[in-house]
């Protein structure tokens, strides 16, 4: 039996989606004390395989203190073998971070673009992977590739696309690991995880990210941890799921028809708060929707009394000021004018044309009105 931690996509030092660049720069550094929790999550439980799917780094960014971390982590956990295989962000070229660093005796980092055998006799196991050697890898290096000893517990490692058959991200498909012959297929290059799944004999998942960088990646990050054992040729795969992540992105939907100002919108926004249990480990997004009050003016200062207490905020507002729609369609005057003018495109546009044609709306029966609708 072996005890194996998987995971993959975690762009140390990549860039995070957000405004305020400290933030981002924070956002950064709890990347990598994550990071260090995974490697103390290894020593503390013994874990003997860490594979790493790709994208360990985003090259571009990597900066020498986080390789130089990276490298000392390693060093402090003897005890188990990271197996790491470069991705489409940290691929292995001449002048990247897998070619002019040197790593542990305990660490192997697969270098070619065809599928090679890393063989661990201590631990039963066999472990195979590739390296993208440049940003695209357009075909499967491992169609063909079989297990050389069926005996061992067999694992591929693999920064790869199952997605897509036509990927320019190393194409896998289900069937190809169905055919393959491994034990687990250990996987990364899609960020968010959907668990453990099986094609023939072959247990496959992709680990997701250690930490969401943006709102495409929300909820709870993490790993796959757990063991995997072989008797009399049969394996025994028992993986599952495992939280590392400090924050969490969450990106919600929030109908506020009938509010008829910010305080009613922040009241439900309160509600949903603590309905999700959303708190300081969270960067919350909403979208406001729904039909309110011409005279409906939001701003994400408007929310500050409920959201004082996450990580962050942020607001989109794509309510439709509620008319007289009947009225407005029989009006003689300019108001009813300009309402017809942009019925078609309220009713038909795109997403980004309803919202532009709806803030014009609000804005131009405002000025018709004699209102004061000049926002700076």
């Amino acid at each position: 039996m072996v005890k194996i931690l998987h995971t993959g996509d975690i762009h140390l030092d990549g860039p995070f989606t957000l405004e305020d660049a400290s933030a981002s720069e924070a956002r950064r550094a709890e990347l990598r004390a994550t990071f260090c929790a995974v490697t103390e999550y290894i020593r503390q439980n013994g874990v003997q395989l860490c594979l790493i799917a790709g994208d360990m780094f985003d090259s571009e960014y990597a900066a020498p203190a986080t390789i130089e971390t990276v490298v000392s982590e390693f060093a402090r956990s003897p005890g188990c073998v990271f197996v790491i295989t470069p991705g489409n962000h940290d691929s292995h070229v001449p002048s990247g971070v897998w070619a002019n660093t040197e790593f542990p005796a305990n660490v192997h980092v697969f270098c070619r673009a065809e599928c090679e055998r890393l063989e661990l006799p201590e631990l039963g196991c066999d472990v195979y992977g590739y390296a993208f050697t440049g940003p695209f890898l357009e075909r499967n290096p491992v169609l063909g590739v079989r297990p050389a000893d069926p005996s061992r517990i067999n694992i591929l490692c693999a920064h790869a696309d199952t997605a897509s058959p036509i990927s320019k991200y190393c194409p896998i498909t289900e069937g190809d690991i169905a055919e393959s012959g491994f034990d687990y297929v250990a996987l990364a290059h899609i960020h968010n995880s959907d668990g453990l799944h099986r094609a023939g004999n072959t247990v496959y998942a992709y680990c997701g990210c250690l930490e969401g960088r943006d709102y495409s990646e929300s909820g709870y990050k993490g790993a796959v941890v757990g063991t995997i054992s072989k008797l009399d040729g049969a394996a025994t795969v028992s993986l599952a799921g495992k939280r590392f992540s400090r924050r969490r992105y969450a990106d919600e939907r929030l109908n506020v028809t009938g509010a008829a100002d910010a305080a009613e919108a922040a009241a439900a926004l309160g509600e949903l708060i603590s309905e999700k249990k959303f708190a300081d480990d969270t960067l919350l997004r909403v979208t406001l929707e729904g039909s309110v009050t011409p005279a409906f003016r939001v701003s994400a200062a408007d929310f500050a009394s409920v959201t004082t207490g996450l990580y962050s905020f942020d607001l989109v507002d794509r309510t439709v000021p509620l008319f007289d729609a009947d009225r407005l369609k029989n009006d003689n005057t300019l108001r009813g004018a300009y309402f017809r003018r942009l019925l078609p495109t309220l009713q038909n546009g795109t997403q980004e044309e309803r919202e532009i044609a709806s803030a014009a709306l609000r804005y131009g029966m405002g000025a018709l009105d004699g209102a004061d609708v000049i926002d700076f």
